[in-house]
């Protein structure tokens, strides 16, 4: 089968001829239709720090997927709860079930979690067994929406986290897909006010045609200011934080208000200075950090939303591209000028 390679240390990937991999006893063999790049995917291209330091090449890569199951091993298929021909979507993080988060509720932070394309082969393949227990249904929702249901699982564990977001005014500081997608998950949560804050015009735009009511630019609007002007002068209830950078980290505090939440998710490159008794201790918030979907609560939440009719991502998909053209997808994503790019697999 084709598949994006990381062949070894440096930047770059390589499309190649691998063997299709073997469906274990309790695993599911997966036609890949529609992959999603993000993120992750660039700091693997360019072979950064954080990259260096977690992959073992040779590895496949990408982990947001959806296709058409093709083989089921003997325990999956006993189980009856899949089917060949089946269109599904999977959650890429597979865990031990063992550790205390995992008996917990809380597998999202399992300490032994492997990530499809980056610790174990990936989905940017013609091809991907996973373990049936991490696969779902689509059951009617369109396998292009289902390739990005992993990023957009970030936004819903970010906006609903906490809950009371009917009624409520959210900020969504940083509008790259995930951003985007909080825009238009706190719309169909019931938030009567949605702010979006971005450098990017383009990006502005895009959080405009998933709802947000008011889009501000740090470099010419003063974000904090208009958030309590739009709030009666008290600030808003929740701050989504999806830039990762010191200084949106300080609007999230300044911007939140008094007994407000800010939920992070944004993953900086750089240590930020918090001034706590000020901006936390004493304004009462509640700070949360986001990894990942909660499981499988979060896509509990999320299939709902689509299938009702809620939740609709596509205005954020701008680009597409075959599995050739993995060097296009990252270059429009280095420029700034995409929101969420898919590949099309097969």
């Amino acid at each position: 089968m084709r598949a994006l390679v990381k062949v070894s240390a440096g930047p770059g990937m390589e499309v190649r001829e691998v063997p299709i991999p073997s469906c274990g006893p309790s695993d599911a063999l997966i036609k890949v239709h529609y992959a999603g790049v993000c993120g992750t995917d660039l700091h693997i291209w360019e072979w950064d720090a954080w990259a260096a330091g977690r992959l073992k090449p040779p590895v496949t890569i990408g982990h947001e997927f959806a296709g058409e199951i093709v083989e089921l091993g003997p325990e999956a298929k006993a189980e009856g709860l899949l089917a060949i021909g089946d269109l599904v979507t999977a959650e890429g993080h597979i865990v031990c079930g063992h550790c205390l988060p995992c008996r917990t509720g809380d597998a999202h932070v399992c300490r032994r979690t492997r990530i499809i394309g980056v610790d174990r082969d990936g989905a940017f393949a013609e091809y991907i067994t996973m373990p049936a227990s991490n696969v779902m249904k689509l059951d009617g929702i369109p396998p292009e929406i289902g390739a990005i249901m992993d990023p957009m699982g970030n936004a819903v564990h970010t906006v609903l986290e906490g809950g009371n977001v009917p009624g409520s005014a959210v900020l969504v500081l940083g509008c790259g897909p995930i951003g985007c997608f909080a825009v238009g998950v706190a719309r169909a949560a019931g938030a009567s006010l949605v702010i979006a804050s971005d450098y990017n015009p383009m990006r502005l735009e895009l959080a405009r045609k998933m709802g947000a009511h008011v889009t501000l630019n740090p470099g010419s609007d003063d974000v904090v200011a208009k958030c309590r002007e739009l709030t009666g002068g008290e600030g808003v209830d929740l701050v989504c934080e999806m830039s990762g950078h010191p200084a949106g980290h300080q609007t999230a505090f300044s911007a939140a208000r008094l007994g407000g939440r800010v939920n992070f998710l944004g993953t900086p490159a750089k240590t930020t200075d918090v001034n706590f008794a000020r901006d936390v201790i004493f304004k009462g918030l509640t700070l949360y950090g986001v990894t990942g979907r909660r499981m499988y609560d979060t896509w509990q939440q999320m299939f709902r939303l689509l299938r009702a009719g809620q939740l609709d991502p596509r205005p954020t998909v701008t680009h597409r591209f075959p599995l050739e053209r993995i060097a296009d997808a990252i270059q429009v994503i280095k420029e700034g000028q995409a929101g969420k790019v898919i590949l099309e697999i097969a």
